[in-house]
């Protein structure tokens, strides 16, 4: 039987066709969609810009010329400030909106916050709460009133918190922070806030380092009143125009409640107000327009008293004796004020013969009888910031420099050392960064630096204990980074016994932060080197001339307590040395006229 042939199907193989699409370049692409996002009308993108963050604005801008003058329309920061504040508009700018910076308004809005870190060693919160290992770990979140607007100056006081805005509201915030169970500060859910005080100019409390005597918060604000001069002629008060005049309005920080209230002549405009002294001589100083510094005494214990009384009000001794010299910044102690010029000079008034040797090394110098001498601080250059608590001070001149006087017995001068200065003296910090804030506590320091690329650190020395120093228990005789998380837009730095306050905000119109070429800090400090020799020279000089030993010890004893910064210990135990070459000599003198 014949094999039946196998049919062989066959089939043509046709390969696939390739249906991949064709690929663009990254460098096609992006200059597509620069097209694209440039083909858009100006309309269609000032309206998707404006639902996003300032931030995201500012880098839309930096891309290219186009989109850089797009990211400055007015109406886009308007937008944006506006979904911000939920539509509400500055008390300040309702009449003249047209002239208002939106741009500023709405960073204000978007950097805005008060960050807290607690301080004390692990376990040592409220209840059995771990707050960190060596103490100021955990920060809380931003605490922003929701109608505030940028902050300029935040205060801690008994419980309470105050926050100054830039549209002159007082913030006051009670029950501030609690732990929370993901192990994060948080404010409390029945935290309240409450407008303390509107159209205020600048506030004050007690400057001691200890919180609990912050009784009073008193408020410098401006109110229109129509209050006609007693016994004058003319139209009826009904008729007379609202004058605009400075007040001092005193608040209670348990309750808010205005106990008190000083209503100043219109022809007086103040800028400034600090409080020194105790609560039962309490003394207001305050800043004019001007210049001129004027003080006036108040007894806390009699605010409380429904009823009126005149207090008086004077010339401080640094305007009356030099009245030819404007005060631009006004900083007070607990026994001490310091003011600043609009030259960038600094002069001191201590109130206390304690004080005094605390922050000179001696009494030499201080009045019991006339304790409102304004005496001189001198550095180099021009002093553009400082800060002063009980013990120590500190000038920042205008090249960011740092310099640190007074007690340095925990280290807090940032010296490398524990020996007093009576003298400004120039502390190192990083050279590679800025100097933004600097805050002088009861015995340590801190001190808030930027670096190239914008981020900011926190620096501190001096004591460590209770956690004053987050992540240097220890405590350090010179500037180290401490652990503490600054934002970029972080402003200024302050601290009570149990918590570190970061303010964030920033201003568009406030200048950069510049930071100190090497070249200069070298040739800076050459220049101080080269002067202090000269002064040196000088006094030798001086002593060559004089006509007996007596004049040549004098001099010398001068110089060592003006011109050199020594420890107290040191500079008695000079001066003794002195008095005894002294004694010496005359002695010697007297048996050879014997002979």
């Amino acid at each position: 039987m014949a094999e039946r042939p196998k049919r062989i199907k066959t089939r043509t193989e046709v390969p696939p066709t390739s249906k991949r699409r064709k690929r663009s370049s990254p460098a096609q692409s992006e200059e597509g969609l620069s097209k694209n996002i440039q083909s858009l009308p100006p309309e269609l993108v000032e309206e998707i810009l404006s639902w996003v963050s300032a931030r995201d604005i500012i880098s839309f801008g930096s891309t290219c010329s186009t989109f850089h003058l797009l990211s400055l329309n007015s109406i886009l920061w308007k937008k944006l400030y506006q979904r911000q504040a939920s539509g509400r508009l500055p008390v300040d700018n309702i009449s003249n909106a047209a002239s208002t910076n939106w741009k500023r308004m709405a960073v204000f809005k978007y950097t805005q916050a008060l960050h807290i870190q607690r301080l004390g060693s692990s376990g040592s919160g409220r209840g059995n709460f771990n707050w960190g290992r060596g103490g100021g770990q955990l920060v809380s979140r931003a605490v922003v009133p929701p109608h505030a607007l940028g902050f300029r100056r935040t205060q801690p006081t008994r419980d309470h918190l105050l926050m100054w805005d830039y549209q002159g509201t007082l913030f006051l915030l009670r029950n501030a922070v609690t732990p929370s169970q993901h192990g994060q500060l948080t404010w409390r859910r029945a935290a309240r806030y409450s407008m303390l005080c509107q159209q205020a100019k600048d506030f004050a409390v007690d400057p001691r380092s200890d919180i609990s005597h912050r009784m009073f918060v008193y408020v410098l604000v401006s109110r229109s009143d129509a209050i006609p001069p007693p016994n004058a002629a003319g139209p009826s008060t009904s008729t007379l125009a609202p004058q605009r005049c400075d007040c001092v309005e005193v608040y209670q920080q348990d309750n808010g409640v205005r106990v008190f209230r000083m209503t100043f002549h219109a022809s007086l405009i103040f800028t400034r107000i600090r409080l020194t002294g105790t609560e039962f001589n309490r003394t207001l100083l305050l800043l004019t327009d001007t210049g001129k510094v004027y003080a006036l005494y108040v007894n806390e214990s009699q605010l409380s008293t429904p009823r009126s009384y005149t207090v008086q009000l004077s010339l401080k001794k640094i305007s009356s004796a030099m009245p030819g010299m404007s005060i631009k910044q006004l900083h007070t102690g607990f026994n001490s004020a310091l003011y600043l010029t609009s030259e960038g000079a600094a002069y001191i008034e201590v109130h206390t013969a304690g004080v005094h040797r605390q922050l000179f090394g001696s009494n030499a110098g201080f009045d019991p009888h006339d304790i409102h001498v304004p005496m001189p601080i001198s550095i180099p250059n021009k002093v553009v910031k400082c800060s002063l608590s009980q013990t120590h001070l500190c000038l920042v001149d205008d090249c960011g420099r740092l310099y640190m006087q007074g007690c340095n017995r925990y280290g807090q001068l940032g010296t490398g050392d524990k020996i007093d200065r009576g003298q400004p003296t120039k502390v190192a910090l990083s050279v590679s960064m800025g100097l933004v804030d600097v805050w002088c506590g009861l015995n340590h320091s801190l001190a808030l630096l930027q670096g190239e690329s914008g981020t900011r650190e926190v620096h501190g020395c001096g004591c460590g204990a209770g956690g004053r120093l987050p992540g240097c228990p220890v405590g350090s005789a010179v500037f180290v980074k401490l652990s503490v998380h600054a934002p970029r837009s972080t402003k200024s730095i302050c601290a009570s016994k149990d918590c570190l306050y970061l303010l964030c905000t920033h201003d568009t119109e406030e200048p950069p932060i510049t930071l100190p070429a090497p070249a200069e800090v070298k040739e800076a400090e050459a220049r101080e080197v080269r002067e202090e020799r000269e002064r040196l020279r000088t006094h030798l000089s001086l002593m060559e001339d004089c006509d007996s030993m007596q004049q040549q010890l004098d001099l010398l004893r001068d110089t060592i307590q003006t011109h050199m910064t020594l420890s107290s210990t040191h500079r008695d135990f000079l001066d003794q040395a002195l008095t005894t070459i002294q004694h010496s000599s005359s002695s010697s003198s007297s048996t050879s006229m014997d002979f």
